[in-house]
C-alpha cells in the first residue's frame, strides 16, 4: 500500500479505515528487513499506539495475535494491548509475549484482575518479582492457576501467601501440595487446613516427600501432646484408648507408651476393648507364660512388630525371662500372619468361652 493510501485513511478516522491502516502497517512490521526492523517498529508503535482506541474489539484481537510472540514487538503497543478491557486481546501478550520483562509484568500485573491475571498465570515462566504481585493482588481461581504452572518461580513469601490463603481452598491445598518446591516452612503450615482424608491422599501418593515429612511430624507431635496429657490418670487412660479405638491415635504408639510404664492393666484393657471380650479375661494373659494368647490378641489389634517389641521387654522384666526367650517370643510374633492368627483366635475364643471376633 503507497504512502498516499496510508495517510488518506489515517486522515480517515473511522473505525473501518483504521482498521484497514492497523493492518497494512502490521503487514509492513512483520515483513521488514532484519536491518529495518528497528526503525519500522519504533514508526509501527507509535502509530498504532495513537489510534489503538478507534480500533474494534476484532482488530485489537487480530493485532494482538499477530505481534504477540514477536520479540521485535514495540514494547508501548504490547503494553497497551495487555492492559486491554477485553481478556480475548490482552490473553495472546499475557501469555506469550517475550518483549515484556519483569518490572513490565509487575507492574501490569498489579493493574489488571480476573482472566487477565490467570492469563499471566500461563506464561511459560514467571519470576519471583511477578509471582509475589500476583499471589498479593490474585483472587482464588487466579492462585490456582498461579500455583498449578510449575514453570511459575515462588520465592518464600510467596508460599506463604498461598498457604494463608488456603486455609479454606482444598483446591489450592491440592495445588500446593503438587510443588515440589514447597518449602518445609510452608508445608508445615498447610498441614493443619488439610483435611484427613487430603492428608492421607497425599501420604498414599508419597510424591511431596517434604509434605509427607510434615504431615507426620505433626502427627507424631499431636500423640505426643495426647499421650503427656493421659498420662498417669485413670480417666485420661480411657480417653486414649477411646482414641485409639477411634482411628485417632496409632495403636503401636498406645501400646508402645502402656508397655515402657509398665501399666500391664492399661494394655490389657485395650486389647479387651479392641476385641469385646471382659477386661478381666484379657488383662491376665498378660503375664501369662503361654503368651500365644496374647500374641493372638496383639495381631488382632495390629500392633505393629517394633511396639510388640515394648511388650516383651514388659514382660521379660516382669517375668525375669532371659535374652534368647524373648528374643525367641519376638521372632514367633514376627512370623505371625493375620492369616495364621484367625483360625487360632476363634479356636482361643471358643476355648475361652469368649464371643468369636469377627476377624
Amino acid at each position: 500500500m503507497k504512502v498516499s493510501e496510508l495517510s488518506g485513511l489515517a486522515r480517515d478516522g473511522s473505525a473501518q479505515s483504521t482498521a484497514v491502516l492497523v493492518a497494512a502497517l502490521t503487514d509492513l512490521f512483520c515483513q521488514a528487513k532484519e536491518e529495518e526492523r528497528e526503525r519500522v517498529s519504533q514508526l509501527f508503535g507509535e502509530v498504532v499506539v495513537r489510534v489503538l482506541g478507534r480500533l474494534e474489539v476484532a482488530a485489537r484481537e487480530i493485532l494482538s495475535k499477530r505481534i504477540c510472540a514477536d520479540a521485535g514487538a514495540p514494547k508501548d503497543l504490547v503494553c497497551a494491548l495487555a492492559i486491554d478491557e477485553e481478556l480475548t486481546v490482552a490473553a495472546p501478550v499475557l501469555e506469550q509475549s517475550p518483549i515484556l520483562e519483569d518490572d513490565d509484568l509487575a507492574k501490569i500485573a498489579g493493574s489488571i484482575s480476573g482472566g487477565h491475571l490467570q492469563a499471566l498465570c500461563r506464561r511459560s515462566t514467571l519470576s519471583r518479582e511477578v509471582t509475589r504481585v500476583v499471589a498479593l493482588a490474585g483472587e482464588q481461581e487466579v492462585l490456582h492457576s498461579l500455583t498449578r504452572n510449575h514453570a511459575a518461580h515462588l520465592g518464600p513469601n510467596s508460599f506463604d501467601l498461598l498457604v494463608a490463603r488456603s486455609r479454606k481452598d482444598e483446591e489450592l491445598q491440592i495445588a500446593l501440595s503438587e510443588r515440589a518446591d514447597l518449602p518445609a516452612a510452608a508445608a508445615e503450615r498447610l498441614v493443619p487446613f488439610l483435611s484427613r482424608e487430603l492428608a492421607q491422599r497425599i501420604k498414599d501418593l508419597g510424591d511431596n516427600e517434604v509434605l509427607v515429612k510434615a504431615i507426620a511430624e505433626r502427627a507424631a507431635r499431636e500423640v505426643e501432646i495426647q499421650l503427656r496429657e493421659f498420662k498417669g490418670a485413670k480417666s485420661k487412660t480411657e480417653q486414649l484408648i477411646d482414641g485409639a479405638l477411634a482411628g485417632k491415635v496409632p495403636i503401636a504408639q498406645i501400646v508402645t507408651a502402656f508397655a515402657e510404664k509398665d501399666r500391664a492393666f492399661d494394655l490389657g484393657q485395650l486389647l479387651a476393648r479392641k476385641i469385646g471380650w471382659p477386661d478381666n479375661a484379657v488383662v491376665s494373659l498378660v503375664f501369662r507364660e503361654d503368651d500365644q494368647p496374647l500374641m493372638l490378641l496383639c495381631r488382632f489389634a495390629k500392633v505393629s512388630n517394633e511396639a510388640y517389641e515394648k511388650v516383651v521387654r514388659m514382660r521379660a522384666k516382669r517375668m525375669r525371662l532371659s535374652s534368647s526367650a524373648s528374643r525367641e517370643a519376638l521372632h514367633r510374633y514376627n512370623l505371625l500372619t493375620e492369616e495364621a492368627m484367625r483360625p487360632a483366635l476363634k479356636a482361643l475364643a471358643l476355648k475361652m468361652k469368649m464371643p468369636t471376633p469377627k476377624v
